[in-house]
């Protein structure tokens, strides 16, 4: 089975983190990577991987690379692995601790990863206390597609002119509404968007004010999707038009709210314990 690991990279790397992934390397590296039939090359301290760890890293393994902290992420599938007590001279010359840099993780491609620092953080084995380091991420726990999300777009037929009149007979859904309501009462009204501070009140038959929340089937009903709990979210009207609309989506992890283009909006859902959104109901508005 694929192992999957997380290396976190202090701040004071990051020009070093963005030469891995973007500038040409120098004659020596470049011979280096051509030797092991690989692109990219990043190097690590000593300091900051243990044997155990380096012992389980194999060829294939994932590796997610990220700056602590930081929203931008990448990740690799590992060509080969390297133990070189020369290496870092002619892949990082300018490094004060080169001699410290000993252990060497290749790759041929690299991927844009859209997992959130948190939820990569929290998915560790073991708990991370110092934010420098590479730790090995439990089984299973991370969504398998990684790369750019290709959104299906909605289509706007543009009108003009007045809108006709036409006597019509007009088909719905009878939906549930007592899942609706229990669903409202669970979140008390809140839109599940984390940073939603959207509030708005209306006055209940009991003449007392209530809080206004809608019900949103993530899945349309169209569809022939379940008018169930896997299927239903609790929004802000906001919120609840700009899903109706797919002006925003939920990507594969569950949590992260993205846009039409895939990229993340800044914007997290989250989820009452016992109640989660069945994952064929978020993948049937992302792309394969």
């Amino acid at each position: 089975m694929i192992n999957q690991f997380l290396l976190i990279i202090k701040k004071q790397d990051e020009g070093k983190f963005r030469f891995f992934k973007n500038i040409k390397p120098n004659k020596a590296t470049s011979e280096i990577l051509k030797k092991n039939n690989s692109t990219y090359v990043w190097g690590i301290h000593k300091g900051i991987i243990n044997n155990s760890i380096w012992s389980k890293i194999k060829k294939n393994d994932r590796i997610y690379l990220t700056v602590e902290k930081e929203t931008f992420k990448i990740s690799g599938i590992v060509s080969k692995k390297i133990k070189n007590l020369k290496f870092a001279e002619s892949i990082y010359p300018a490094s004060i601790d080169k001699k410290q840099i000993i252990y060497f993780l290749l790759f041929e491609k690299l991927d844009t990863c859209r997992i959130p620092y948190d939820v990569l953080k929290n998915k560790s084995k073991s708990r991370i206390f110092v934010e420098e380091g590479i730790y090995e991420i439990k089984k299973e726990s991370l969504p398998k597609k990684i790369e750019k999300v290709k959104v299906k777009k909605l289509s706007f037929e543009k009108t003009v002119g007045k809108a006709k009149r036409r006597r019509m007979e007009v088909e719905g859904f009878v939906r549930n509404t007592t899942k609706v309501k229990k669903l409202k009462e669970i979140y008390d009204n809140k839109c599940q968007i984390v940073q939603c501070n959207f509030r708005l009140e209306y006055v209940s038959k009991t003449k007392k004010k209530s809080p206004y929340s809608e019900v949103h089937h993530y899945n349309p009903l169209k569809k022939e999707a379940d008018d169930d709990y896997g299927n239903m979210i609790v929004l802000c009207p906001n919120h609840h038009a700009e899903f109706d609309f797919n002006v925003k989506f939920i990507h594969h992890d569950g949590t992260t709210i993205i846009n039409q283009d895939g990229k993340e909006t800044g914007e997290t859902i989250k989820f009452s314990r016992g109640h989660k959104l069945d994952m064929k109901n978020i993948e049937s508005l992302l792309g394969e």
